[in-house]
């Protein structure tokens, strides 16, 4: 009964501790930050929330440590040595923040997920991921109670903290062979190598409640000496084994028949909207409506019987092989913006990367990016349809602001783009409906019944024969 009336007594200031909350809001603000431009995902959002369960940790770890040394502080001791109850019992009392920490930390993952609505992350939900963020917090809890009965210093508490932010650092640095013990050791677990593979998250859980155990049998050693000293081992060993198996399930070679596994075309789940094909990677068909914002207004310009690209979401690693052979294809990642700016950027690129796989220039598909696309007609055919596309499409280009992407051309190619702008869009739309298989040709002179009069490059001597073409080279 002293006991829990000396817990109920800690809570209670706990309550008060301006360390408490100043960790709590930080973290908030913090994983809601980190996550503020990006449209979440679980996998993001897992990982943020960990690296925020640290900066809780370390306020819990400052507040537990000042409360744990007040005794000890101020000659305190004297008068606490006179009271029934001593300090095996009042670190028992002070386990009550492991509780606290537990609550707190699923206070701020739920929190940081609610202040992030209307967003909702996508991608497959890993309940383990969770269950890490609810254990980081009361190991930093019980650290500061431990560090508290050794040594009550008010400096022992922010030195323990720098010591262990420095030991954390350093796993980063260290180097991954043979096994990736580092990357184990680390409290918050890395993203998968690849979406939607499996993760040793389990395995890390099970580390991180062995550590938590570890720590607080240090604390209960007083009291229970013999016990604890069972438990401690016990606790220690079964975090070591968590480790090794941790290590031990990530893959030693990772070769494209294993990412196509989890990304390539066999997984992918397609949906058909205004004749364009969505390929979205498992779990991310939500993200779908987000293409079609930034594809649709640039598909509608397009002749009616004309091939539309298809949008396929990829990984971190890509084959170049397309899902339908002869179809082109654009490449979206598992990253887009959020709100604001960042989602305009968003679709901004997606559309030019749409509109240079529609004429031809998809870069994604050739093996040199960055190829040159002056003097070739299908670059001013897709300025005007990069401009047909967006509200103030017209105007961007005339400034030049609203280019190719990732091709190179001058002045001549936005100068006749303007051209096409100034002519009535009928005019246009009709021309291009017509010509559009000799337009995609980079030799050919399809815009010149519009009054286009550049002249497309010469295909060089060791193309016309088949050798491959220098790197940065005419695009083809």
């Amino acid at each position: 009964m002293a006991t829990v009336a000396l817990a109920r007594a800690e809570a209670r200031r706990l309550w008060h501790s301006p360390f408490y909350w100043g960790g709590a809001l930080l973290s908030t603000a913090l994983g809601v930050a980190w996550a503020w431009t990006r449209m979440p995902t679980w996998a993001t959002f897992a990982e943020n929330s960990g690296m925020s369960s640290l900066v809780l940790a370390m306020g819990l770890l400052l507040a537990t440590h000042l409360a744990t040394g007040r005794d000890q502080r101020a000659d305190a001791e004297e008068s606490t040595r006179t009271m029934p109850s001593g300090p095996a019992r009042r670190g028992l009392a002070m386990l009550v923040s492991v509780p606290i920490a537990v609550l707190t930390g699923a206070t701020v993952h739920v929190g940081s997920l609610l202040l992030l609505l209307p967003a909702w992350p996508v991608g497959e939900f890993d309940p383990w991921a969770s269950a890490v963020v609810l254990v980081i917090p009361p190991i930093g809890a019980v650290i500061g109670v431990l560090v508290g009965r050794v040594l009550p210093s008010p400096a022992a508490g922010p030195l323990t903290g720098v010591a262990l932010s420095t030991l954390l650092i350093a796993l980063l640095a260290l180097p991954d062979y043979p096994q990736n013990y580092a990357s184990a050791l680390w409290p918050v677990p890395e993203p998968a190598w690849e979406i939607g593979a499996p993760r040793p998250v389990g395995w890390h859980l099970l580390y991180l409640v062995g550590v938590l155990i570890a720590v607080i049998t240090a604390v209960t050693w007083r009291a229970w000496p013999k016990a604890s000293v069972v438990v401690l081992v016990a606790a220690l060993a079964g975090a070591g084994v968590s480790v090794e198996r941790q290590t031990a399930e990530s893959p030693a070679i990772i070769s494209m028949d294993l990412v196509n596994e989890y990304t390539g075309p066999a997984v992918l789940s397609c949906r058909t909207y205004q004749q364009v094909d969505y390929c979205s990677l498992p779990h991310f068909e939500g993200w779908i409506k987000n293409w079609r914002e930034a594809v649709e207004p640039v598909a509608a310009h397009l002749p009616a019987a004309v091939q539309r690209p298809t949008v396929r979401q990829i990984g971190s690693s890509y084959d170049l092989k397309p899902i339908t052979p002869g179809v082109p294809e654009v490449i979206t990642t598992e990253s887009w913006g959020r709100i604001g700016g960042w989602a305009t950027d968003s679709r901004m690129r997606l559309a030019a990367d749409y509109v240079g796989a529609s004429v031809g220039l998809n870069t994604a598909m050739h093996p040199d990016p960055y190829c040159d696309a002056a003097g070739q007609h299908r670059t001013v055919a897709g300025l005007w349809l990069l401009a047909q596309g967006m509200p103030d499409g017209g105007a961007r280009v005339r400034s030049g602001e609203l280019r190719m992407p990732r091709v190179r051309y001058g002045q001549a190619e936005l100068d006749a783009a303007v051209d096409l702008l100034d002519r009535p869009y009928a005019e246009v739309a009709d021309h291009l409906a017509r010509h559009w298989a000799e337009l995609l040709d980079p030799s050919s002179r399809a815009l010149a019944g519009l009054g286009v009069t550049l002249t497309p490059p010469t295909a060089p001597a060791a193309e016309s024969q088949g050798e491959p073409r220098a790197e940065g080279g005419v695009c083809r």
